[in-house]
């Protein structure tokens, strides 16, 4: 649980950027880091709640207070898995994680992805990463897809001195 909550912020938030920026059919950022710096922007913009170009203590706060409120939904102060699993947030990144899965996939341009459409995307997918072999290699494989890094903020540490031992 201590980790989804955090999760489920961020990704609300990059969300909640994309979703602004999507608006706006003038922006037409070229390249993934363009994109990223592009949805940075929106959520500052949107917590700097008085525009004056930066975010104070209480625009955070106020941020953070009416994601909560979002997440907690029977308003009892308190959220559990099912209330972030059923949340407004998660069911938006559910649908918009479903739709991408269907716009990658969906060769016919129908709405729905066959299961020669899914084979074919991924045999290609295959293809790339062997170079046309027709094997790959763990090396190749771990290429592809570099893990998921975590970003973790430090956690203050305790001296033995502080706790009253």
């Amino acid at each position: 649980m201590r980790k989804i909550v955090p999760i489920v912020f961020a990704l609300t938030a990059v969300f909640a950027a994309a979703a602004a920026s999507a608006a706006d059919p003038t922006a037409a950022p070229s390249s993934r880091a363009e994109k990223r710096a592009e949805m940075r922007q929106e959520f500052f913009n949107k917590l700097d709640t008085n525009h004056d170009g930066v975010i104070s203590r209480a625009e955070y706060q106020a941020w953070v207070d009416s994601r909560f409120a979002k997440l907690d939904t029977n308003g009892d102060g308190t959220v559990d898995a099912d209330e972030v699993a059923t949340s407004q947030a998660a069911m938006e990144r559910v649908q918009k994680r479903a739709e991408g899965f269907v716009k990658r996939y969906d060769a016919s341009g129908d709405g729905k992805v066959s299961k020669a459409d899914f084979e074919a995307k991924e045999m290609q997918h295959f293809d790339r990463l062997s170079n046309g072999a027709d094997s790959i290699t763990e090396d190749q494989l771990a290429a592809a897809r570099p893990p998921f890094k975590h970003r973790r903020v430090p956690q203050a540490t305790t001296n033995s001195s502080d706790s009253g031992s």
